[in-house]
């Protein structure tokens, strides 16, 4: 099997946090082979002064193919979002995301297979389908008859303890990998607000335990502290958003292994919304104030408690929230108090470790899968050079092509001399 020696100036361990020199990576088919200077293989691709890291993991993010908050709440033809999304695949693979989880979307659901297949270039996707909330909940599209709402493929609306053991059943039906639940109302969600708490205790924990049942992960979209702590007390495995955190919830987080996904970089999201004249209205832009003045306390909550935080974009689509501009949140979190590596992680292995596959994503090691991101610069000096991704590879498999000034003749065993 042919061996492809990919070289940079650096490589950063992202476990260790710390910037390796003249350190090569071989890869043998879609795995590292091996790790260490002065490798040789049948081919190399010399990035010169670049950073090597981990692909990149966005593991809260939307692929929806929407384009404005006015078709938020419109019914846009399904087979055009289809269209689009495929494109915002490429645009995350571009910018060197190599895995992401999609937290609500019934067309990452059919995505996922067109990628896994080849049949278009993307990101490794896990899906959640559809969303499940109570009636009126976040998912809930409270500006449609009720009829309309329930019949909308990216929600379940579940009430009562086995409605929501069967929506999770559904939802498993129709292809889910984790199950996405709303213990709280939103800031996009007009007839609820963040601090609402959503879910009996009774039915969180009948999602949590039938999920759990079948081998799925659950990850809850909770801003307000009451819905976070009945989330987490229940058995999460993740909270979404957790705008309005205090120090109770980051205790019972960290005690009980529960991630975080901040989804910090809403707050930049927010602020333009509100200055821009979007058209948002007044409830929203409210919401959205309110949120702004909360998120960065809530983040260095639970920083300082050891709560595992991992990257999540709430990205859905251009103009404002664009997929390939994935990494504004990783970057935001460094802005918004953590120390770069800590971001860095977030952006790699703990976002692996929300999945589930940090022994296959996440970092560099013989054995994981040979997805390999150069960024132009030290990302450990200035955290903005994750936007300048110079060389992606996903699965031992470059994406977009390597210029040829990067890459060595095929000579054999002795081609990891040419530089």
């Amino acid at each position: 099997m042919k061996t492809t020696v990919v070289r940079a100036a650096r490589l950063l361990d992202v476990i260790e946090g710390t910037m390796l020199k003249d350190v090569d990576v071989a890869v043998r088919g879609d795995v590292i082979a091996e790790i260490g200077p002065g490798l040789r293989g049948d081919e190399v691709i010399d990035l010169g002064d670049r950073t090597l890291l981990p692909g990149f993991l966005d593991v809260h993010m939307h692929l929806t193919g929407l384009r404005s908050y006015a078709e938020e709440r419109q019914l846009p033809d399904r087979e055009i979002l289809a269209v689009r999304a495929a494109q915002d695949c490429r645009a995350l693979l571009s910018a060197g995301f190599t895995t992401v989880r999609d937290c609500g979307s019934a067309i990452a659901l059919n995505l996922r297979g067109l990628v896994a297949d080849g049949t278009i270039p993307g990101p490794r996707i896990y899906a959640a389908g559809p969303a499940i909330c109570q009636t009126g909940g976040h998912a809930d599209a409270h500006h449609l008859p009720l009829a309309v709402a329930r019949a909308q493929p990216d929600s379940l609306i579940a009430d009562g303890p086995w409605a929501c053991r069967q929506a999770v059943r559904e939802a498993i039906r129709a292809g889910a990998d984790f199950i996405k639940i709303c213990t709280t109302g939103g800031v996009s969600s007009e007839r609820d607000h963040p601090n609402d708490a959503h879910f009996t205790p009774e039915e969180i924990a009948a999602i949590v335990e039938e999920a759990h049942r079948l081998g799925r992960r659950v990850a809850s979209h909770a801003q307000g502290r009451a819905g976070v702590l009945a989330a987490v007390r229940a058995g999460v495995d993740s909270i979404e958003h957790g705008y309005y955190l205090d120090e109770e919830c980051v205790a019972e987080m960290a005690a009980r292994g529960t991630f975080y996904v901040p989804t910090f970089d809403l707050r930049t999201f927010f602020q333009r919304t509100i200055e821009g004249g979007h058209g948002l209205p007044e409830w929203r832009t409210r919401k959205q104030r309110e949120a702004i003045a909360a998120m960065g306390r809530s983040l260095l909550l639970a920083h300082e408690a050891g709560v595992l935080i991992a990257t999540g974009s709430d990205y859905y689509g251009p103009p404002l929230r664009a997929h390939g501009a994935n990494a504004d949140e990783p970057i935001a979190l460094a802005r918004g108090g953590l120390p770069p590596i800590e971001a860095l992680r977030a952006l790699t292995v703990n976002a692996a470790t929300v999945l589930g596959v940090e022994d296959r994503a996440g970092s560099l090691a013989p054995g994981r899968w040979a997805d390999l991101v150069a960024v132009d610069g030290d990302p450990l000096a200035d955290i903005e050079s994750l936007r300048a991704v110079a060389f992606v590879m996903k699965a031992g498999q470059e994406h977009p092509p390597c210029s040829p000034a990067w890459r060595s003749p095929d000579q054999g065993s002795d081609a990891a001399a040419v530089s």
